[in-house]
């Protein structure tokens, strides 16, 4: 069957697409949403998305589109082609990432997509709405159905949030786990690019570059895993809990604290999602230093607060790279302009794995809409049952299982 739906901007065949789209289409199929449900989406602004905003569209009444400002500005005219999907809407460009670290933008977005007494939900994404979700709840307690966040940065900033509304995390789902495993090869291919691109340099230039990974999370092992593959295995480690570095020497890999590593390296990965460098391990450097992230330099370095107490002062750059210099007049070079390594360039449809998690964030968001859930106010997660049913779904949709 073939839909009617517009499901890619720039690639000749949909073949992904269509796929990911009837996929997602059959995970929704037994939940049917209130009639005027607005539903607020942050996404990235992939071609990958399309699928996904279709499905949503079809089942609410109106599709507020928040794409994130990463890709969005990578590309911009991909928002030509998702502003042709029937009720949906993209943001005005007053309501960016910054613009909603205050509560009452947050609430002002409300009441502009909304009627009153009109119900909404929020798929968040990277915690877009964390700093203005207590106000968000208070100012309408009724028509909020509930949040849901897809990223464990994301649900990060929302905990010690009085959430007076269940806040429905996707974050730490085992079938997660291969979308994240792809995202670790893409970043480090990306990686490679830039340096090659815009330095003359490759990642296995011995003698040139020494690497780092900050955090071993499923993000920061499969960067450990893939960076092997590419034949480099003078690798550093760190984590803030030590217990998760016990599995590493055992691959061969030197485990260390950030403060050690940064003595020896010279290319960074951030793998935390939250604060993996800090002003003191910026300020005293001497050495150049690469930085590749797999969030954001904003949640990786805080870098606006590096910024604004002159512990780093911005030089120039474009899309590729962006040059910082310290005190010291050490460089630091943000890989991608600090975002994850492959933001400048498009992302594929190819691997399937996305559909999972995109199929638990939409799970998730129809159960508290359609109100067919036990969730309690706060943050929890989707359920065993409910990730199970996933990846059944999955197996046999793409791969026939039975």
């Amino acid at each position: 069957m073939t839909s009617s739906h517009t499901l890619t901007h720039s690639y000749y065949s949909a073949f992904y697409a269509e796929k990911g789209f009837h996929f997602l289409e059959q995970i929704a199929k037994d939940y049917t949403l209130p009639d005027n449900l607005v539903v607020f989406s942050v996404m990235h602004c992939y071609e990958g998305t399309l699928p996904y905003l279709n499905v949503l569209c079809q089942l609410a009444d109106h599709v507020v589109f928040i794409p994130k400002q990463a890709t969005f500005c990578n590309n911009s005219s991909l928002l030509n082609t998702i502003e042709t999907i029937e009720n949906c809407q993209t943001v005005e460009p007053g309501f960016d990432k910054i613009a909603l670290r205050d509560p009452a933008c947050c609430v002002e977005l409300i009441r502009r997509y909304t009627k009153e007494g009109q119900a909404f939900l929020i798929l968040d994404h990277g915690g877009y709405f964390a700093q203005g979700a207590e106000a968000i709840l208070e100012a309408f307690s009724k028509e909020c159905v509930g949040i849901t966040e897809l990223t464990a940065n994301g649900v990060a900033k929302y905990r010690n949030r009085h959430l007076l509304k269940p806040l429905v995390s996707v974050a730490h789902l085992s079938i997660k786990t291969p979308a994240d495993y792809e995202a670790s090869e893409c970043i480090v291919h990306y990686t490679d690019q830039i340096l090659r691109e815009a330095f003359g340099l490759k990642l296995n230039n011995q003698g040139f570059l020494s690497i780092g990974v900050i955090g071993s999370g499923n993000l920061g092992r499969g960067i450990c895993k893939t960076l092997q593959g590419k034949g480099i295995h003078d690798l550093y480690v760190s984590d803030q809990d030590p217990r998760r570095l016990t599995a590493m020497p055992r691959n061969g890999i030197q485990v260390c604290s950030t403060e050690t590593m940064l003595n020896h390296c010279n290319l960074i990965f951030c793998c935390t999602g939250n604060e993996a460098l800090h002003t003191a391990h910026l300020q005293s450097r001497r050495e150049n230093l690469f930085v590749a992230t797999v969030t954001s330099a904003d949640d990786e370095l805080n870098l606006p607060e590096l910024v604004h107490n002159g512990t780093l002062r911005y030089i120039g750059g474009n899309t590729l790279v962006k040059e910082y210099k310290n005190q010291h007049e050490a460089s630091i070079y943000l890989l991608a302009g600090g975002e994850s390594a492959n933001t400048p360039f498009k992302t594929g449809m190819g691997d399937p794995t996305l559909y999972l998690f995109e199929a638990a964030h939409l799970l998730a968001g129809l159960q508290l809409a359609s109100q067919n859930h036990s969730y309690a106010a706060g943050i929890q997660a989707l359920s065993a049952q409910d990730e199970i049913f996933i990846a059944e779904q999955w197996l046999r949709f793409f791969y026939h299982y039975s």
